[in-house]
């Protein structure tokens, strides 16, 4: 293996045991990652509005926004099938406007 394809791997790794062990990514647990999915993800995104007060939104809302825009440039498991443009947008559909990348 590759010195390069070893740190990939290893960082891998250790975002998945870090996740799964603290079960949240920058104040959002994995079940609200997951309502905010359908709105970002790569194949066949919603692109229905996005209620301000539904589950996505009110997620996003006690988030730290800054330390999911810094995710945008680490190799991180719940960033795969993410389209980061639509992600970086979603905080401001959400009414969110101090929040933005």
């Amino acid at each position: 293996m590759e010195p390069n394809t070893k740190l990939v791997f290893i960082t891998l790794v250790l975002a998945l045991t870090l996740t799964a062990a603290t079960g949240e990514l920058c104040g959002m647990s994995v079940a609200d990652l997951y309502s905010c999915k359908p709105y970002v993800q790569t194949k066949n995104p919603l692109t229905t509005p996005i209620d301000p007060k539904g589950s996505c939104c009110t997620a996003l809302a006690k988030a730290d926004v800054q330390c999911l825009c810094k995710q945008k440039t680490k190799t991180n498991p719940f960033l795969s099938g993410i389209n980061l443009d639509l992600a970086s947008k979603l905080p401001e559909k959400c009414g969110l406007s101090k929040a933005t990348c």
